[in-house]
C-alpha cells in the first residue's frame, strides 16, 4: 500500500509521515480523560502536522470546440463546516490518519502554529486534528489564537490571562498580603495566599470568586491554600 505524497518545505525533507510519539500519547491520554487541553497543546505546539491541500479552478478558457477548461488553478485548504455552522481547518498527525479521511489526500507538512495561523487567516473557528480518528481533537478559542500568535500555549502559572484574573480577585480583598502561583499535581494551578490574619469567611469568598473567574481558563480547577505570615502572628 502506498502512502499519500508528502510535499512541503525543505525543513521537512526527512519526514516520513509517521505520527509524533509524544503527540500520539497525549491524544490517547486525552481520550481516556487523563490529560487536558494544555497537555495536548504542549505536545502539539512542538510538532508538525499535515494539512491537506486541494486544487481549485482559477481562470478558465473556452477551447475551439466550445468546452470550458481550467487555464490556471490555485491551491486551497479544505474547510470542514459543522452542524452549528462553525468552520474548521483540517490537520492530521500522520499520513495514515490523512488517508483514513480521504485516500487521495495530499498532505503538506507545517508546524501546528502555521496551521493555526492559516485557520485564523481563513476566518475559521478551529483546527480539527485527525477528524477521522484515531482521536479527534479541536484547537479552538483562545488556544487557537495563542498558538497562531506565539507558537505555544503558556503554562497556567505563566498565562497572562490567568494571572490577570487572579489579580482582579485578590487585589480587592483586604488581608491578602501576597499571592503565589505554582504548579499542582491535583489541579491545573496551585494558588497560595499569604494572609495578614485568618478570616474563614473572607477565604470562602475568595475561593468562590477564583473558582468562578478561572473556570473558563482552567477546567481542571485550582488548588488553593492559605497561610498567615509568621511575622503577623500574635
Amino acid at each position: 500500500m502506498t502512502r499519500p505524497t508528502i510535499t512541503g518545505a525543505q525543513r521537512f525533507r526527512d519526514d516520513d509521515g509517521s505520527p509524533d510519539p509524544k503527540v500520539a500519547a497525549r491524544l490517547a491520554a486525552y481520550a481516556r480523560g487523563e490529560a487536558g487541553d494544555r497537555q495536548v497543546l504542549a505536545a502539539l505546539g512542538e510538532s508538525r502536522v499535515l494539512v491537506p491541500v486541494v486544487a481549485v479552478a482559477g481562470e478558465t478558457e473556452e477551447d475551439d470546440s466550445g468546452l470550458t477548461r481550467d487555464k490556471t488553478s490555485d491551491i486551497a485548504l479544505p474547510l470542514m463546516i459543522g452542524e452549528d455552522g462553525r468552520r474548521g481547518v483540517l490537520a492530521f498527525t500522520c499520513v495514515d490518519s490523512a488517508r483514513a479521511w480521504r485516500a487521495d489526500a495530499r498532505p503538506v507538512p507545517v508546524t501546528a502554529a502555521e496551521a493555526c495561523r492559516a485557520a485564523v487567516d481563513e476566518g475559521a473557528d478551529a483546527v480539527v486534528v485527525d477528524v477521522a480518528g484515531p482521536v479527534t481533537y479541536a484547537v479552538q478559542g483562545r488556544f487557537l489564537t495563542t498558538l497562531a500568535e506565539h507558537g505555544t500555549v503558556p503554562a497556567p502559572k505563566d498565562d497572562p490571562q490567568v494571572l490577570a484574573r487572579i489579580y482582579r480577585v485578590t487585589h480587592t480583598e483586604f488581608g491578602i498580603e501576597r499571592v503565589r502561583v505554582h504548579e499542582s499535581d491535583r489541579a491545573d494551578l496551585g494558588i497560595r495566599l499569604e494572609l495578614e490574619r485568618r478570616d474563614d469567611e473572607s477565604l470562602r469568598r475568595v475561593a468562590d470568586r477564583l473558582t468562578t473567574e478561572l473556570a473558563p481558563l482552567l477546567p481542571g480547577g485550582v488548588e488553593l491554600s492559605a497561610v498567615v505570615r509568621a511575622d503577623r502572628r500574635a
